[in-house]
């Protein structure tokens, strides 16, 4: 039973094997192979574009985030000279009385 199995589907592939596909047809899907290939180089441009587009952005975020640090460092060193200077103000009123 096996044997006879193995035997049909034998026969099928070589029935099969000789008819495949025609000069016309194998144009066609050589042709869109180049297409899809066409498509894939595309997409991969596309791909390559954007993520230099976001490593541009990164840096620009970066250089915005150094910037905000070192303002946010100087308020605060500010911030701690108007305490102080307040501080020597008060120290300096009650001096007066």
């Amino acid at each position: 039973m096996k044997r006879y199995v193995l035997w049909a589907i034998l026969a099928a592939f070589l029935v099969a094997g000789p008819v495949g596909c025609g000069k016309k047809e194998i144009e066609a899907l050589n042709t869109k192979v180049t297409l899809l290939e066409k498509d894939v180089a595309s997409a991969r441009q596309q791909a390559a574009d954007k993520a230099k587009e976001a490593d541009e952005l990164r840096a620009k975020v970066n250089q915005m985030q150094a910037r905000a640090d070192a303002h946010a460092a100087e308020v605060s060193k500010l911030k701690a000279e108007r305490d102080k200077l307040k501080r020597d103000l008060t120290a300096a009123k009650k001096k007066k009385r």
